[in-house]
């Protein structure tokens, strides 16, 4: 029960905050005022904005602002995924993962988690590798699991929060952006046990296919990912690559 709850929480948790297009829906998001954000998302949904497609989704998934409908949900994430949002396809996989808002299909997880991490997005990254280690939807095999946690965790080490700078008085962006923070380092000490727990079966000939894997894997580590990490070269030795102290 608590793993599906953790999971259910990330459905919205990463809502975006704002978006040039919509910026009174997301500045009245921030202020809490999600009846408001919702009456600007509507309208620019249903003209086919999949931003808002994304945001509504989310909303639904937390009822905030709108009524909480995980059917609704996943229908606005099929239609921002068909736009090609790996955050959409994350949460399409979430949702068949725990069969929320549909009929759970671990397979059709599997496959948009991998949609979602081949376009760079670490949650989706995140999860596939789960389903890997536990051969849910997909073969069991350690090595993609080690591998895809450990890009996802490449993330979670370099994006961490920050108070807004030029606003350090917006004390409702800054609680969201704190509030994300701790379910970022959630995920990223997750990460670190399941990969702490992985090694410790590996033998030296796994070891080495593993390191080739993590690094042919590196190069889909782009657009959520901040510069330093896109530029960064995997090391030879696999113990580089193992999180969280002997990363680098």
């Amino acid at each position: 029960m608590k793993n599906t709850v953790s999971s259910l929480l990330l459905l919205f948790l990463f809502a975006p905050l704002s978006h040039a297009d919509f910026k009174e829906g997301g500045q009245a998001y921030l202020r809490g005022d999600y009846e408001a954000a919702a009456k600007e998302f509507i309208p620019l949904a249903k003209r086919g904005d999949h931003r808002a497609m994304y945001a509504l989704g989310s909303m639904h998934a937390s009822g905030h602002g709108v009524e909480k409908n995980l059917k609704k949900s996943f229908e606005l994430f099929s239609e921002a995924a068909k736009n090609g949002r790996a955050d959409a396809m994350y949460k399409l996989g979430l949702m068949y993962e725990q069969g929320q808002g549909v009929s759970q299909n671990l397979k059709k997880a599997a496959r948009y988690y991998q949609k979602s991490a081949k376009k760079g997005y670490p949650l989706g990254q995140y999860r596939f590798g789960l389903l890997y280690m536990d051969g849910h939807g997909v073969k069991q095999n350690s090595i993609n699991a080690y591998a895809w946690l450990v890009i996802a965790g490449h993330y979670f080490i370099y994006n961490t929060f920050n108070p807004d700078a030029e606003n350090k008085d917006n004390n409702e962006q800054n609680q969201l952006l704190l509030y994300q923070q701790q379910e970022k380092d959630r995920v990223f000490d997750d990460i670190t046990k399941h990969l702490q727990l992985i090694k410790t079966n590996m033998s030296i000939e796994v070891i080495e296919k593993t390191r080739e894997k993590v690094i042919r894997l590196s190069k889909y580590r782009k657009k959520y990912h901040p510069d330093q990490v896109k530029n960064i070269k995997l090391e030879s030795n696999i113990e580089s690559l193992f999180l969280p102290d002997t990363l680098y």
